[in-house]
């Protein structure tokens, strides 16, 4: 994506299933020096796919994105009660209803 200092991860699950990796990412420019536009991607972590070198990076199907925020740097989105909770370098939390 061209920025640093690259993007954050977490991790959700209902269980041991549907599996979901939610990343936050800055969309263009450096967001260790700039207030720049941020990214939200969903992945599907059930359906990871290793590729046919061990060690190699994998390939995970994209669920979801949204832009649209000040990206906030070393602030991972949250999980809970149904909701992604985003931090914004606007000083507020986005919230988006998981359906």
């Amino acid at each position: 994506m061209g920025g640093m200092p690259g993007g954050m991860l977490t991790l959700s699950a209902n269980g041991q299933n549907n599996g979901i990796v939610w990343g936050t990412a800055p969309l263009n420019g450096d967001a260790n020096k700039h207030v720049v536009d941020g990214i939200i991607r969903a992945y599907d972590a059930s359906d990871f796919d290793p590729g046919p070198n061990p060690g190699a990076p994998g390939k995970l199907r994209r669920l979801w994105e949204q832009a649209g925020f000040k990206y906030s740097k070393f602030c991972p989105p949250v999980i809970a009660d149904g909701k992604l909770l985003v931090p914004t370098f606007d000083g507020e939390v986005d919230v988006y209803e998981l359906n």
